[in-house]
């Protein structure tokens, strides 16, 4: 008798260390998964507004030149900002968590501790740039407009290194890379109390690279600790092409001006994943720790429609041109409208330019 309660205490107590070594495989199982998806929706967050900040590039805000070929303007340069939505939106509270397996916005909260920046991108994102850009009139009231940003990560380190929380979160990156050609057709010059107008056809490339080193070693609930180590990376590119409407008005100093433009954008967003999680039981020292690669290369696309309204001024001071704009962008405002829901209709970013054109 006693030697049959002993076998059964014995199997009671392997069966209970099975159940929690099994439990250790549950909670790990699907942090690939979720680690992955977390990715993949921070570069779809992304995608919208890299069209917009590539295009607020272009600084030409009069909508004609004085006439064809040499006429035209060189930027030296361009610099301001586009203040998009946030990104790693999926973890604020409004979000769906319950697509989550894995307590995921606890361990970004608790990784990235109480950041005041981390806490800002989630509700806004900058996009700072740095422009160079020429145009000039061809024949027949055609110009071409050419404008390119890169922003390198030396440039941004200052910005996003708060984003470090001691040891957990370390070596965040941010570069991007745009471009943006117009060939745009002078409908009317800006001659006597006419302003001037123009219509262009625009192409335009966006890149973005967002990464970080991550060493995590957390509590996740109860008596389970997680530990996760290893960088994550992606890069957004975006391809655009949409046509745009200008006009201006050139006054004895200043020229005001405004331009509307609607465009498709294809973007395209890859993660790269190389971490190595470890699961382990801090009440129970019998218990093998559980660890898994977390390796991974998920990639998503973003297609849509964008609109974008803006204006402002230029002033003139012989050949040096100060250029001052704002605009205001927009996604998917036609499906929206065809729903008849307004909930949609609303700034997605805005965008603020200065900068100097030397006019030829």
């Amino acid at each position: 008798m006693k030697r049959a309660l002993c076998l059964t205490v014995l199997l009671a107590a392997l069966s209970a260390g099975a159940f929690a070594q099994s439990n250790l495989d549950s909670v790990i199982q699907p942090l690939n998964g979720d680690i992955a998806a977390l990715m993949t929706s921070i570069g779809s967050d992304i995608a919208p507004q890299l069209l917009q900040a590539t295009l607020a590039g272009d600084i030409v805000g009069e909508a004609a030149f004085a006439g064809d070929f040499p006429h035209g303007s060189v930027t030296l340069p361009a610099i301001g900002a586009d203040f998009g939505n946030g990104i790693a939106t999926v973890l604020n509270d409004s979000s769906h968590v319950w697509n989550f397996v894995s307590p995921m916005p606890t361990l970004i909260q608790n990784a990235a501790g109480s950041s005041d920046a981390y806490k800002a991108t989630r509700q806004i994102f900058p996009y700072p740039n740095l422009s160079f850009g020429v145009g000039f009139g061809i024949t027949q009231g055609f110009e071409i407009l050419a404008s390119g940003i890169y922003i390198p990560q030396a440039l941004t380190s200052p910005l996003f290194g708060s984003l470090s929380s001691g040891s957990t979160i370390s070596n965040v990156n941010f570069s991007a890379t745009s471009i943006v050609v117009k060939l745009r057709k002078v409908l009317f010059y800006d001659r006597g109390g006419f302003p001037a107008m123009s219509l262009a056809l625009g192409g335009a490339y966006g890149k973005v690279d967002l990464g970080a080193s991550v060493n995590l070693d957390q509590n996740i609930g109860g008596t389970e600790n997680l530990n996760l180590v290893g960088p994550a990376t992606f890069d957004t590119q975006v391809y655009g092409v949409g046509l745009e409407f200008a006009i201006s008005k050139r006054l004895p100093v200043i020229t005001p001006f405004a331009n509307v433009g609607v465009w498709y954008r294809h973007a395209v967003v890859t993660s790269d994943i190389n971490m190595n999680a470890t699961i382990s039981d801090t009440s129970n020292s019998s218990l093998t720790p559980v660890s898994t690669a977390i390796s991974s290369n998920p990639t998503a696309t973003d297609d849509g429609v964008d609109a974008r309204v803006g204006g402002g001024l230029e002033i003139r001071i012989f050949a040096v041109i100060l250029h001052l704009s704002a605009s205001i962008d927009m996604e998917n405002p036609l499906l929206n409208i065809q729903s008849l829901s307004l909930t949609g209709i609303a700034a997605n970013d805005l965008s603020l330019s200065a900068g100097l054109r030397f006019e030829f």
